[in-house]
């Protein structure tokens, strides 16, 4: 059988509808001779393809359809990309040139990468990167095929040459597509072919697995890619050897047909089953042992025990004695597991930071568990002190697995982390990891349904509008799952399973089958590609000797594949490092108070502080306190009278849709001991942390231990808490009840027991990420409580949603202090305390309409005695866009806006920098034209009329005043409240809806029309592109309403009508239609500003008490 040699899978972003697992599939039941996937510009498929196709027992090439063109540093200043782009297919025949393709590729999508991954043939060839490659000339993109239909033969057969002397072997490429396009560029690459002595070969450039997928596949293109796809894709699918047959039979004879046929199979045994890494060890970085140590066990015991006197020595020797144990048991497992150098690589990592000043959280994950890293310094959490399992981290029942630590670092800090990594093991050996975005069942109902009704073709034209997709959207089902943090997140249900049982979509299926039928065959596929957010892979070699690489958003390389088939499947070594803000905030409030990181390590910290306690846990008021601020925590804090610092874990555990339900008899029990009931006595030392309440991942372990489970199994049971592997705890019931019954425990006690433990899978924290959380939060409500004014203006610094920035400010307010407009003098870039009169200032940094420019200039030349001399020293460095900001920002005081204003406008009239549109020039001399002007505006009478000097003067005040009612119009309209959000995003002098009665949106049902009232803080345009509409303008607006952000819509029926007062900064009163999906969203019926709302409804607003 043949072999498709030419295959996107929907790795080809927004181009294919076949899954890498399909295609593996079809080549396997069609006993094809091997299995390649080709996609565009980029190699993602290749771990997954060659994976797969082992499990199959096939082989798999590997390939890619790369965009080459005449110059790869070619630029353009223009929008519009005018390169021509030509397509070419290379295939990796050996070893040799499956490494020339990774870098094909990798530089493609890189150096060359400009609109497309584009690459020139002159690179590729004075590389060397043609070795080991053969290459097939593509589609009717591919450079040949347009050069024989535009009948350029010369260009044709010079190409033809290039790509001889380039790549170790060519073929012509003739695709099995029967249009008439293709027909034609088909049997003019045919005879080039053999005219010129080449060989050929027959793909089918397959997009899709199926022929009936392509209705399917049209919907996606036009949906994910907005593009009409026409017949650009017809016969793009699986091909059979018959399909080709019956595809080119009225283009080739039979004959010719086999002998393309014969080439797939000719090329894929010409191919080496090539090496992608499947067979890897670890692939650990380097780590340089000192030659005074045997190996790296003995380094690591070295390391250990450095640190040993420093943290322990104050300690008696029965607690010494417990480090050392602990110790020496863990050592062993790690050698075992084969984690040594793992270790001492986070070793290394955690120095280097520290060197550099680059804050660390205390320990994320498992890795408070072990004392180790602990003595390494990797964490802060004594894992004796706190009782936590070592096993969580590591246990014999890991063996083969890989060592996985992540770091939590200051956010502000975390590019300064990842140049560590470059530093210590190489520039070229660290890179960041790719992450694909799918196309869930509620994005593909709203995208696939807005194809169907805006396309005139479609079954549903005009039936299918924006209201009925955002409600099918919102009644289809997700299944709502706990993720490794303990964080819920939603994920899809199958749309076909969905459907069963509920009526609604049932008869939606029924009205409109071919568009759920599209949701059920699309739904799942990737869309996009981003960048993961904090895991980096670091490799001992460089990356690209692995897999191809590409740029993110940001410049930075990342790996085309995803991190599961680059850490399991290849073995290399990824390292988390997570950005924390809170992390930040201590820092910066730190740098604030004058104190460093070990005056408040966590370790010899008062972790008894009564007033922390009182101040914060007790009453609730956690604004800005780490892992607290959430409504249910506070109810829970409060709910615990939270005293100790095990209530702050209990919380941060309980805090978990698993564990939730667990939460009020820990409450019972710690405020009523005496009630306290175990189903069996030995429990209380295993749940002695919480109260005889199951809560802790860790005493679920304890519980199979004390069940008699060996390690390995404990391990079995871990994994089966941890990955929700309810299947598993099923198997596990069977032993677990014969250890008990050992125990002499009842079949009732037993049962009782079980049902506990079975409720873990549904997950809980475990206790080592629960402990080191808690301390991170402990020390944020220690300094909000002790440093107050420094912690809150690190909080408002730092802080980028405007919810939370809005609880901030209302804490803020409660705690008595104050925020204050900016300061000329006193204010920094972030927010400024403010100490000696109890107030934080607003950031110049901050002011919206200050450049950065501006700002140095004003920070260079501070302090300023008053707006005369700030405009005697900066008034040449400053533009008129940054004195107006700093103006109405309130930098000079609040109480002088207008003088400050008319002062700069009499500065810059006088210097004639005034815009000739608000002010006509002062004038010196007073020429005839200028005295018949004086004469003729009544500024002069005709005695008057040869008084040079005094026309002069009339002129220039009359232009002085004129203009300055001009400026005034421009630049001064609003009042202070409007101008404070103009400038600060925020009111500070009083609250513009503050006594005005709006009807209460709560009682307003859902598609049912309410009021809401609030402060546009964002409008995004947009243009609709299909549809009866098509062309026209909608748009997207963020209302601030109390501190919570409102999600409006505005569709183009309405725009014209409200686009005058849809402006960042107004404030307005809108008649919404309900979408019950938010708090606070829906459509925008109707806009009035808050001054017009309050004029029409004055009698209400009158009865109701608002002046």
């Amino acid at each position: 059988m043949s072999t498709s040699l030419h295959t996107h899978s929907c790795l080809s972003l927004g181009d294919s509808t076949a899954t890498i697992e399909e295609i593996v599939g079809f080549a396997k039941e069609n006993d094809h001779e091997a299995v390649c996937i080709s996609d565009h510009g980029t190699l993602a498929a290749m771990i997954q393809s060659h994976k797969l196709a082992r499990k199959a027992g096939i082989k798999c090439l590997t390939a890619c359809e790369i965009y080459e063109v005449d110059d790869d540093e070619w630029r353009s200043d223009t929008k519009e990309y005018s390169q021509p782009r030509y397509h070419l297919l290379l295939i990796a025949k050996n070893n040799i040139g499956l490494h020339n393709l990774i870098q094909i590729v990798s530089y493609a999508n890189t150096d060359g990468f400009y609109k497309k991954p584009r690459i020139d043939i002159n690179r590729i060839k004075n590389n060397g990167w043609g070795e080991g490659l053969i290459c097939c000339t593509a589609c009717q993109a591919g450079r040949l095929s347009k050069y024989l239909t535009q009948k350029m033969e010369e260009e044709a057969w010079k190409y033809a040459d290039d790509l001889c002397g380039t790549f170790d072997n060519v073929y012509c490429e003739i695709q099995s597509h029967n249009t008439p396009e293709q027909a034609k560029a088909n049997r003019l690459i045919y005879d080039f072919a053999i005219e010129n002595d080449l060989p050929y070969v027959i793909t089918t450039d397959a997009h899709m697995i199926r022929k009936e997928d392509m209705k399917y596949h049209s919907m996606f293109v036009e949906a994910i890619g907005h593009r009409e796809v026409g017949e650009a894709y017809i016969d793009c699918y699986m091909q059979t050897d018959s399909d080709i047959y019956n595809t080119l039979g009225n283009q080739f004879t039979k004959g010719q047909i086999k002998k393309g046929i014969e080439a797939t199979t000719e090329i894929a045994d010409m191919c080496e089953q090539v090496d992608v890494g499947l067979d890897n060890d670890n692939q650990m970085p380097h780590i340089d042992v000192p030659d005074d140590f045997f190996d790296s066990e003995d380094y690591l015991r070295y390391l250990c025990y450095k640190t040993f006197n420093e943290k322990f020595g104050h300690m008696n020797k029965e607690e010494q004695q417990k480090r050392k144990d602990r110790i020496e048991m863990e050592i062993p497992v790690l050698v075992e597991l084969d984690f040594v150098d793992y270790l001492i690589m986070l070793s290394m990592i955690a120095d280097e930071c520290r060197k550099r000043d680059i804050p660390l959280g205390y320990s994320r994950g498992s890795g408070g568990n072990c004392l180790c890293l602990y003595m390494l310094n990797v964490t802060q959490i004594d894992s004796v002190r706190w009782d936590l399992d070592f096993s969580r981290f590591a246990n014999i029942g890991r063996k083969g697995t890989l060592a996985d630590y992540d770091f939590d670092v200051s956010k502000i800090h975390r590019p300064q982390m990842v140049q560590v990594f470059r530093d210590l093991f190489g520039e070229e050996n660290v890179c960041n990891i790719s992450t694909y975005n799918t196309f869930t069942n509620k994005v593909a109902i709203k995208d696939l349904g807005k194809v169907f009704n805006d396309k005139p073709d479609s079954p549903y034209f005009g039936q299918i509008p924006q209201e009925l997709r955002d409600h099918v959207a919102k009644i289809i089902p997700v299944i709502k799952v706990v993720d490794e943090n303990g964080e819920e997140i939603e994920k899809d249900v199958a749309l076909k399973d969905a459907i069963k049982g509920n009526e609604e979509l049932e008869n939606l299926h029924k009205k409109y089958p071919a568009w759920f039928d599209s949701v059920i065959h699309l739904s799942g596929l990737p869309k996009s590609r981003g960048c993961h957010a904090s895991a980096i892979m670091i490799t001992p070699k460089p990356v690209t000797e692995y897999c191809s690489i590409c740029n993110n958003k940001d410049g930075e390389v990342m790996y085309e594949d995803e991190m599961h088939s680059l850490m399991d499947d290849i073995k290399l070594i990824k390292m988390d490092c997570l950005g924390l803000k809170n992390l930040s905030v201590v820092d910066m409030t730190l740098n604030l108070s004058g104190l460093t990181w070990s005056d408040v390590d966590i370790n010899t910290l008062n972790l008894k502080d009564e007033a922390v306690y009182n101040e914060i846990y007790k009453t609730g008021y956690t604004a800005g306190v780490f892992q607290m601020e959430s409504l249910e925590a506070r109810r829970m804090l409060i709910a615990a009278k939270a005293d100790n610092i095990e209530d702050i874990i209990v919380v941060n555990s309980a805090n978990r849709p698993g564990t939730k339900e667990s939460f009020p008899d820990y409450c019972h029990n710690k405020l009523h001991p005496e009630d306290i009931t175990v189903i069996h006595d030995d429990l209380k030392e295993i749940f002695k942390q919480s109260h005889s309440v199951l809560l802790y991942q860790e005493q679920a372990l304890a519980l199979l231990r004390y069940a008699g489970f060996p390690e390995e199994e404990v391990e079995t049971g871990r994994k089966a808490i941890g990955k929700k592997l309810e299947a598993v705890m099923r198997s596990l019931k069977k032993k677990f009840k014969n250890g008990l019954k050992e125990r002499g425990w009842l079949d009732e006690q037993i049962e009782t027991i079980w049902k506990l433990l079975k409720k873990q899978s549904e997950y809980c924290f475990n206790r080592g990420h629960a402990v080191a959380y808690s301390l991170l939060s402990y020390l944020t409500a220690y300094l909000k409580t002790h440093y107050p004014i420094e912690y809150m203006t690190a909080s408002l610094s730092l802080e980028e949603d405007k919810e939370k920035s809005a609880a901030l400010l209302n804490e803020l307010k409660r705690m008595g202090m104050k925020l204050d407009n900016p300061d000329i003098n006193l204010s920094s870039e972030t927010f400024t305390p403010d100490k000696e009169n109890n107030r934080v200032l607003y950031g110049l940094g901050f002011v919206k309409g200050l450049s950065s420019k501006g700002y140095e200039a004003v920070m260079n030349n501070r302090p300023y005695s008053d707006f005369e001399d700030f405009l005697d020293k900066v008034y040449s460095k400053v533009d008129i866009s940054d004195v107006n900001a700093l103006i109405k920002a309130g930098a000079f005081g609040t109480e002088c806006k207008i003088d400050c204003f008319r002062m700069y406008y009499t500065k810059r009239f006088w210097d004639k920098k005034i815009d000739r549109k608000i002010a006509k020039h002062p004038i010196k001399n007073a020429k005839k034209a200028f005295i018949e002007e004086a004469f003729k505006l009544g500024l002069t009478t005709p005695e008057n009329k040869d008084n040079k000097e005094l026309v002069v003067k009339c002129i220039n005040q009359y232009r002085l005043e004129n203009g300055w009612e001009v400026f005034k119009k421009k630049y001064c309209e609003g009042n202070e409240l409007e101008w404070e959000m103009e400038t600060l995003n925020t009111f500070l002098s009083g609250d513009p809806f503050e006594g005005v009665f709006i009807p209460n949106w709560d009682n307003v049902k859902d598609d049912e029309d309410g009021w809401l009232g609030g402060v546009i803080v964002n409008v995004k345009d947009v243009i609709v592109k299909n549809g009866k509409n098509k062309g026209q303008k909608m748009c997207f607006v963020n209302l601030d309403i109390n501190g919570e952000m409102g999600d409006l819509v505005v569709f183009s029926n309405n725009y014209s009508k409200f686009s005058d007062i849809l402006k960042n900064g107004k404030c307005v009163v809108c008649r919404v239609t309900k979408d019950a999906s938010a708090k606070y969203k829906g459509i925008i019926q109707g806009v009035s500003l808050l001054s017009k709302y309050l004029e029409q409804t004055k009698t209400v607003q009158q009865k109701r008490g608002k002046k």
